[in-house]
C-alpha cells in the first residue's frame, strides 16, 4: 500500500505534489499546534516589519487535519494538476508566472477584504484558468451531475452558496484569474499588448533549476526541443470524474 502511494504521488506534477504536501504539513501543525498558524497568516503589519514570508506561506493553509479535510485535498488536486499540465513543456516557466502572478494579487485582496488565509480563492483562480482554456471537457460532479467544464466555476460557485460556505473566496478567484486572462490572453490579441509576457531570465531560470525535478515536464521540454512547434487544440474534450 506504501508503495503504491509511493508511486502514485511521483507521478503527480511538481507544484502539485509539493503544494498538496504542504497543506498537509500545516493541516497536520494547525491540529496539534493551532497557535503557530499565526505565523503563517497575512498580517500587513508584520509584512511591513519584515516578515516577508507571509506574503506568501497564507496560500499554504486549507484547514486543520481531518476527514473532510482528506476529500478537500481531493479536489485541490483535481484543481491544480489539470492547470498544470496545461503548461507542461518548453511554456512550463508561464505556470510559475501565473503563480507569482496570482499570489500578489492575491496579497492586495487579503489585505482588502482582511483575509487571514486564502487558499481556496487560489484553487478556484487555478480551476478558473483551467476551465477557460479546456471549456469542452467533461466534468462530473456529485450526484452524477454532468457539465461541460466552462461552467464548473458557476456550479461551483452555486454549490457552495446552496451549502453555506464561503463564496467570497471563489469570487476572488475569480476576479484574480479573470484579470490574469485578460492581460495574457486578451490585450495581446486585440491591443498588442504583453503585460504578462514571461521574462526571458524567469524562463531561463525554471528551465535550468525547475523543470529538473518535475520529470513529466521535463520529457516534454526535452521533446520540443528537437520538434517543430505544433498547434495546439485546447478543444478536444475527455471525460474527468470529480466526486
Amino acid at each position: 500500500m506504501i508503495n503504491d502511494f509511493n508511486s502514485w504521488y511521483k507521478t503527480q506534477p511538481l507544484f502539485t505534489r509539493t503544494y498538496v504536501s504542504l497543506l498537509v504539513l500545516f493541516g497536520i501543525i494547525g491540529k496539534f499546534k493551532p497557535a503557530y498558524l499565526w505565523y503563517l497568516m497575512f498580517d500587513a503589519n508584520k509584512i511591513f516589519t519584515l516578515q516577508i514570508h507571509r506574503l506568501f506561506t497564507h496560500y499554504f493553509f486549507s484547514g486543520v487535519l481531518s476527514f473532510s479535510f482528506i476529500f478537500h485535498l481531493l479536489f485541490i488536486i483535481f484543481c491544480i494538476k489539470n492547470c498544470e499540465v496545461m503548461f507542461e513543456g518548453s511554456n512550463y516557466a508561464d505556470f510559475y508566472y501565473m503563480i507569482l502572478y496570482f499570489f500578489l494579487t492575491g496579497d492586495i485582496m487579503s489585505w482588502l477584504f482582511d483575509y487571514g488565509f486564502l487558499s481556496a480563492a487560489f484553487c478556484f483562480a487555478l480551476i478558473y484558468v483551467w476551465c477557460k482554456r479546456k471549456p469542452f471537457e467533461t466534468v462530473r460532479f456529485y450526484f452524477g451531475f454532468q457539465f461541460k467544464s466552462e461552467y464548473f466555476p458557476w456550479v461551483l460557485i452555486a454549490f457552495h452558496a446552496i451549502t453555506d460556505q464561503d463564496i467570497v473566496q471563489d469570487l476572488i478567484g475569480l476576479g484574480i484569474a479573470h484579470s490574469y486572462l485578460l492581460l495574457k490572453d486578451f490585450l495581446p490579441v486585440t491591443h498588442s499588448i504583453a503585460l504578462l509576457e514571461t521574462p526571458q531570465f524567469f524562463k531561463n531560470f525554471v528551465n535550468k533549476h525547475i523543470v529538473k525535478y518535475a520529470p513529466f515536464a521535463r520529457n516534454r521540454f526535452n521533446q520540443q526541443q528537437f520538434q517543430q512547434p505544433q498547434r495546439q487544440n485546447f478543444f478536444q474534450g475527455q471525460g474527468i470524474r470529480l466526486g
